[in-house]
């Protein structure tokens, strides 16, 4: 692919400092700011965690530059995906990176923020997805008023993700968002208070011999199924390298391998 941002046919991109940076083996090239919130493996880890079981109709929660929504595309060559992102930089940057990686109509970019999408969007999605600002509110923020965005979030808090998720996802949607790992309670909490069953966590470990740093919270909308803990992925071998599995995932060649089993209780 010829990588172009003064291509005509495609959206502008915004006046800030911008990197352009490969995924999935470089297959694809998403423009995104050099400073602030920059996408990384978490990208990745959940787009692998969504299978093609979780319906055709999905929807990525503050969509970024556009990461997730991209190797969405790539794993679910299915799946017809409306990225939603309030930043009004990173929405140009989204809109401009469906167009160059040629998925205007895989993708369809919405600028608004998530917690305002229940009358446009209600009952609508198969599936929801998210890597939502999971920081300690208590926290330090960072100067960059993105990154900050990014990591510890406006006023909403994950609950209010978790309602907004619920609220445009159909009978029996799914949602799956991944989380700090000490974050967990505070999203399976809200999940639990809202009706959402059929509960199950992939926890994501960077060594094997190392604690879990992300968890990939799976669950249904309004269904009474039980709880799962499907097995976990190990990034890194103890020399540092990638370990078989997880490189794979990011060269895009093991679609859904994270998904969760076709049979679940409904």
């Amino acid at each position: 692919m010829t990588i172009s941002p003064l291509d005509s046919s495609l959206a502008p991109l915004p006046d800030i400092a911008l990197s352009c940076d490969g995924i999935l083996n470089r297959a694809y090239h998403l423009y995104q700011p050099k400073k602030g919130y920059r996408f990384g493996t978490d990208a990745i880890v959940l787009a692998a965690s969504v299978g093609p079981h979780y319906g055709n109709r999905i929807a990525e929660f503050g969509a970024g530059a556009g990461a997730v929504s991209v190797a969405l595309a790539h794993f679910c060559p299915d799946a017809h995906i409306t990225a939603i992102e309030k930043d009004a930089d990173m929405a140009a940057c989204l809109r401009h990176n469906i167009g160059l990686n040629e998925l205007s109509d895989r993708i369809r970019p919405h600028e608004g923020d998530v917690t305002d999408l229940a009358s446009l969007f209600a009952d609508s999605f198969d599936c929801v997805v998210a890597n939502p600002p999971f920081h300690h509110p208590s926290g330090t923020r960072s100067r960059n008023q993105r990154r900050a965005l990014a990591h510890h979030g406006d006023e909403a808090d994950l609950a209010d993700w978790v309602t907004a998720a619920l609220s445009v996802l159909k009978p029996k949607g799914w949602l799956s968002f991944i989380v700090r790992a000490d974050r967990t309670d505070d999203v399976l909490f809200a999940l639990r208070d809202q009706g959402a069953g059929g509960i199950s966590l992939q926890p994501i470990y960077p060594y094997k011999s190392s604690p879990a740093i992300r968890v990939v919270i799976h669950a249904q909308k309004d269904v009474n199924a039980p709880f799962s803990l499907l097995r976990g992925l190990v990034l890194h071998h103890p020399n540092g390298a990638l370990g078989a599995e997880a490189d794979e995932i990011f060269q895009g060649k093991a679609a859904g391998v994270l998904a969760a089993p076709d049979k679940r209780p409904q």
